[in-house]
Formats: C-alpha cells, structure tokens, sequence
C-alpha cells in the first residue's frame, strides 16, 4: 500500500515530509473524545419472527462530548471552526449505556 499526500493543486508528492505529531493546546479540548457502547434500539423489517431479533445489539459510538444531561448524553463527530457549531451529533439516553471510555487527555490532563 502507497499513501499519497494530494496537493491542493492535484499533484502527488513521492517524498512527503513527515508530519509531526498532534500536540492538543489547552482551548482545544473543550470537549472530551470519548467511546460510548450503548444498546441501540434495533428492529429489522426483514426478521420472520420475534425469536430472530437480536437481543444484545451493542453499538460503538466515538465522539466529542457535548452534554450528559439527566436524560441524554450527546456527542459530535465534528467541531467545526470559528464557533461554527458541531455537525453529526448523536444523542443517545442514558438508560441504554454500558460503558463510556475517555479516549484522550481532557482540558484539565494537558
């Protein structure tokens, strides 16, 4: 495998410089990333019968962490820039989570 760094000019770099790695500043991480397993509300059209549906259907949701408030807990898959908002956010209930795992140094770890 050939991994191409691509040019806003559309040309390829045989020889790219290699990237430092990502050192987070203390603003950056208002927002925690976080794994969230959850039990998602499954149904299938398609099952023939009730003894078919799956009953342990455990969803792995990773994420920016917005809000846990008394009923829902709510993650953004991006932050957009210039106070701009979030896009894909996920609102899953409490009551259907299993496990919540900090993926990364929260504002206070930096």
């Amino acid at each position: 495998m050939r991994v191409v760094k691509v040019d806003l000019d559309g040309t390829e770099r045989l020889d790219p410089e290699p990237i430092e790695p990502w050192q987070p500043e203390r603003d950056e991480l208002a927002h925690p990333l976080v794994l969230v397993i959850w039990r998602d509300a499954y149904f299938d059209f398609e099952l023939a019968d009730i003894e078919d549906a799956r009953p342990d259907y455990l969803v792995h949701t990773a994420g920016f962490l917005l809000s846990e408030g008394p009923r829902f807990l709510s993650l953004a898959q991006e932050i957009l820039p210039d106070d701009d908002g979030y896009r894909a956010v996920t609102h899953i209930p409490l009551a259907l989570i299993e496990r919540i795992t900090r993926l990364g140094p929260g504002p206070d770890e930096v």
